[in-house]
């Protein structure tokens, strides 16, 4: 895991300097609740484009070569399901996801990641790498998990190409004080009762309305 960034730190010796009275007290009161100003918006287009990149990077990526993965693209829906779960602060799945018109509009049996951790620790990046360093405890010929790989398999599933995110700051989660509760929502959601995608020749089996890109399959007319 990379290490811990510290910006709380330095957010408040920068700081403190020019604080007095009522200003030193609302500092305080943030500091209290946890600095939630710093955590990305899913509405944001900046951290949109990083969540969606990286998706695609390692999903482009996987070993051994997938020929049937899909490009992901955005969905709000699926990030705002994302925000209302995480608002309730608890490291429990979402119950919702198989309901139809639950958690979106037209898709259900959504798939679902969640990381937990510090806030002082978070980056999208290492929630989401560390989904990925899963694939350490999934061995692919037979399809088995030496422990939890769910959140690796989610990932890399071949057949889902919408996700929506959002990072959420908690008071406490479980034993962590200030914590973030970061999840990601899939459409489809993979059922992972199989293996996540088929190996072979990158892009070989796109379909023939598809176009490679990145290494995945991408539909040339928009998918809704």
């Amino acid at each position: 895991m990379e290490a811990p960034r510290p910006f709380a730190r330095e957010w408040c010796s920068e700081s403190l300097p020019w604080m007095r009275g009522g200003v030193l007290r609302l500092w305080l009161l943030l500091l209290d609740f946890g600095l939630n100003a710093t955590l990305p918006h899913e509405e944001d287009v900046h951290f949109i484009n990083e969540y969606v990149n990286l998706h695609n990077e390692l999903r482009g990526n996987v070993l051994p070569r997938g020929s049937n993965l899909r490009f992901m693209t955005w969905d709000v829906a699926l990030s705002r399901t994302a925000r209302a779960w995480g608002k309730k602060c608890v490291l429990e799945h979402n119950n919702h996801l198989e309901e139809l018109n639950m958690a979106h509009p037209v898709f259900n049996g959504i798939g679902e990641n969640i990381w937990v951790g510090p806030e002082n620790e978070f980056t999208a990046s290492i929630a989401i790498r560390s989904w990925y360093e899963e694939r350490k405890m999934y061995n692919f010929e037979n399809d088995s998990c030496s422990s939890d790989c769910s959140n690796y398999k989610q990932l890399v599933w071949d057949t889902s190409y919408k996700v929506g995110c959002a990072a959420t700051s908690c008071t406490r989660v479980g034993r962590i004080r200030y914590a973030v509760i970061f999840i990601c929502n899939y459409a489809p959601g993979g059922s992972l009762s199989r293996r996540p995608y088929r190996p072979g020749i990158i892009c070989a089996q796109c379909s023939r309305y598809d176009r490679c890109t990145d290494f995945l399959c991408s539909k040339i007319k928009k998918i809704t």
